[in-house]
């Protein structure tokens, strides 16, 4: 019988400072090893972290791969409790890749355990990941635009402008090195204003220089 190649999801899991180290651990004992830690801000209100459970701003985003049998295995057991040993709050949705490497994807198939499968969260797509990349500084004041047109909060990246060197626009925009990624999960009932609201006052064309872009979300956990 012919082997069926499964598609390869992205996992993306934002917790409180500290507790991505032995959620890494967790997600290995599941077969998920491919995973990447980053440092990461919170930006919800005070009276937000509250609802939610944070104990403060500082956050560790975990970016992991894997074949689709098994996240959706993991994001089921995340619902049914597993990650409470790992004792911190957070939330963890996953997405459908539309490219990887070969050879990745190769050996991330080959990763899935004999007779995994069964009950798993049915896709509800009715939540995005909206990315806004912007030059360093204005962070701010784009979650408090974001805000008014119904976001709840978000998690801020520190990066840098990775073009050649010697390009200092970016078609005709100006680009400058030190950025910020502000990443905010949102409905399908405020994305759209979301990132109409930000273009319009944060875009390329002022000088947050604002790139903006969204990709679904199938599943949705939150921990804790």
């Amino acid at each position: 019988m012919e082997n069926r190649q499964e598609n390869i999801k992205l996992m993306v899991s934002i917790v409180e400072r500290g507790s991505g180290k032995s959620l890494a651990k967790l997600y290995g004992k599941h077969h998920l090893s491919c995973q990447f830690q980053s440092l990461g801000r919170g930006t919800a209100s005070s009276e937000l972290l509250d609802v939610l459970g944070f104990g403060g701003t500082e956050r560790t985003v975990l970016i992991s791969l894997g074949a689709e049998p098994v996240v959706d295995r993991l994001m089921y057991e995340l619902e049914d409790g597993i990650a409470e040993s790992v004792h911190g709050k957070g939330i963890v949705f996953d997405m459908p890749l539309t490219g990887l490497n070969q050879i990745i994807a190769v050996v991330l198939q080959n990763q899935i355990p004999e007779g995994i499968g069964g009950e798993v969260l049915e896709k509800k797509g009715k939540n995005s990941l909206i990315l806004i990349v912007a030059n360093q500084g204005h962070t701010d004041e784009i979650m408090n635009t974001a805000r008014e047109a119904g976001a709840r909060g978000g998690t801020i990246l520190r990066s840098r402008w990775a073009g050649p060197e010697d390009t200092q626009k970016f078609y005709g925009f100006q680009i400058q090195a030190e950025k910020e990624i502000v990443a905010i999960v949102a409905s399908a009932e405020t994305r759209n204003a979301i990132m109409e609201m930000v273009n319009i006052k944060h875009g390329l064309k002022t000088e947050a220089g604002a790139m903006i872009c969204s990709v679904g979300i199938d599943h949705i956990v939150r921990l804790g």
